[in-house]
């Protein structure tokens, strides 16, 4: 009976069985994964002026560079520093942080394109029609912000639940 499991009362599926069944979703995401690609690509190639393809992919490079070199070894420092503040930050706040640190930085590599395309000057003014640069750092400016109230906010919930009661003796 080492083979098989319980989930239900009255029903046993064996591991064999499980084994198969997420082998199916492993193998129906790779072709939906696959499919999405592909369509992607006719995408592409369907709606982008061919002489602006090189572009495309120094942008998708860029933003993988900058992923693997800024992005993901600063969001690994700031989880490495707040764990070193020992039992003080729960891990609510070190996802709080990260979160927060992902989220402005995947607005930052949508938002640094258009500030740097503002500096071709577009034939048409309503194009580009705002400050990206003041935005993007009020968007920063607010995301400390929430960030930092809802670590504090975490971080007293945690505090108290994790503090005891004193005992007295009479």
């Amino acid at each position: 009976m080492s083979d098989q499991l319980n989930t239900r009362p009255g029903t046993v599926h064996t591991e064999a069985a499980e084994t198969r069944a997420i082998r199916g979703i492993r193998l129906g995401l790779i072709v939906l994964g696959v499919g999405l690609l592909a369509w992607g690509c006719y995408v592409l190639f369907d709606t982008v002026r061919v002489n602006r393809i090189s572009g495309v992919a120094l942008w998708i490079v860029a933003a993988i560079i900058l992923h693997d070199a800024i992005l993901a070894p600063i969001v690994f420092m700031a989880g490495v520093l707040l764990r070193r503040a020992g039992q003080r930050v729960g891990g609510t706040v070190i996802m709080v942080v990260q979160g927060f640190i992902v989220v402005g930085s995947i607005m930052s590599l949508i938002v640094v394109p258009a500030m740097v395309a503002l500096n071709y000057k577009p034939d048409n003014p309503t194009v580009l029609p705002l400050n990206y640069g003041l935005n993007l750092a009020i968007f920063w400016l607010v995301l400390v912000i929430i960030a930092a109230g809802l670590a504090a906010w975490f971080y007293s919930r945690t505090k108290r639940t994790n503090e005891r009661p004193e005992i007295r003796h009479s």
